[in-house]
């Protein structure tokens, strides 16, 4: 068991039938819905496939792709 399932279990410990009714009732409207919806969201995304852009050229003749290394390792403060 997680420390936050803990955490949970042991705050409504002790609570009241009416409190536990309640706070059950709000989890079945709200929560398990959002949680539905994100999930469906998810998984009507669509996805990229990997390896889409396999045997694309994506940088220009000529370009260094190394050729900023130093400023870019100058802006975040790291020794050469």
């Amino acid at each position: 068991m997680s420390t936050l399932h803990n955490q949970v279990v042991q705050s409504i410990e002790g609570l009241s039938d009416d409190s536990l009714e309640f706070i059950l009732d709000m989890i079945q409207r709200f929560v398990k819905p959002a949680e539905n919806q994100l999930m469906e969201a998810t998984a009507q995304r669509k996805k990229r496939k990997l390896g889409i852009l396999k045997g694309k050229k994506l940088i220009a003749d000529g370009y260094d792709l190394d050729e900023c290394n130093n400023e870019i390792a100058e802006m975040f403060g790291v020794d050469k």
